[in-house]
């Protein structure tokens, strides 16, 4: 799934290879992974664009490479994943009462 993300300025588009978001089993004793839970994901930098101080919109790509974005950038970007993920799937299983 293709999720864009807003980190450090640049507007990121971002295909999530895999996504395992296993949520806690307070009841369970068998091993602590399955008591906690976990949230492992792997992505890919598909495209990358910045504005300039104009508003215009412009490609990234010349000046810096997908890969060095995502090494530099690797743990906002999981964490804005992270946080477009939980909202989805907080509007896909109902309004929160405020």
């Amino acid at each position: 799934m293709t999720y864009e993300v807003i980190v450090e300025g640049f507007v990121l588009q971002v295909e999530v290879t895999h996504c395992e978001n296993i949520p806690p089993a307070f009841n369970a004793w068998n091993s602590d992974w399955d008591f906690y839970g976990s949230r492992e994901i792997e992505f890919k930098v598909v495209s990358a664009f910045c504005y300039d101080d104009d508003g215009v919109r412009m490609s990234a790509q010349p000046y810096w490479s997908l890969a060095a974005l995502t090494q530099q950038y690797g743990r906002e970007i999981e964490t804005a994943l992270w946080a477009e993920i939980d909202a989805n799937t907080r509007r896909r299983n109902g309004r929160w009462a405020a």
